[in-house]
């Protein structure tokens, strides 16, 4: 039994991308009362995320300028579910080709879940392609700052470890490591 009894759920804020809610909450051990306040984004299901692999065996990824961050991070290809009927991997297809210009043979579901939950209710899915080439030139929205970011894939971890200078890394990229090593044979 969760030791929290929620309330009931009000929006404080409506954005055009996400809302502001909060649930009022009693601790059920001390009767302490209080509220939780976290975000909603408004889109149709799950945040996609892909990478690609070359033939040449190197992990497509890309630099990112998050307003929130005020920097740029490297991080996954990723995009809202915004197109009703589309599916997860047409979506995962869809924002490879337009972020990064790259095309795939075939995509394969990595992992899913819940990301930063004491913040948002967002759930997160990871597809890996295969085959990747380049098709295109990105065709990135107007308030998109994204640059591709090709990494060797046996590198990767030492390119985690030591980035560029003025590059964040996004923690989730981690999670490649142990799928590049038990299904690529890659260290």
């Amino acid at each position: 039994m969760p030791k929290l009894i929620l309330g009931p759920e009000e929006v404080l804020c409506r954005g055009k991308f996400i809302e502001m809610w909060r649930t009022p909450f009693t601790d059920r051990d001390s009767g302490k009362k209080g509220y939780w306040e976290f975000v909603r984004r408004k889109t149709l299901g799950r945040i996609v995320a892909v990478v690609g692999l070359t033939p040449d065996r190197q992990i497509i990824l890309t630099k990112n300028f998050r307003v929130p961050l005020g920097g740029y991070i490297l991080e996954y290809c990723a995009g809202l579910a915004d197109r009703r009927n589309e599916t997860e991997v047409e979506l995962a297809r869809r924002e490879l080709l337009e972020e990064t210009g790259y095309v795939c043979d075939q995509f394969t579901l990595l992992m899913s879940g819940p990301f930063n939950a004491g913040l948002n209710a967002d759930e997160l899915v990871v597809y890996f392609g295969t085959n990747a080439r380049r098709e295109s030139e990105p065709q990135l929205e107007p308030a998109e700052d994204i640059e591709v970011v090709l990494i060797p894939a046996k590198d990767l971890a030492k390119f985690l470890a030591n980035p560029p200078p003025g590059l964040s890394i996004d923690l989730k990229l981690w999670a490649l490591l142990p799928f590049l090593s038990s299904t690529f044979s890659i260290p």
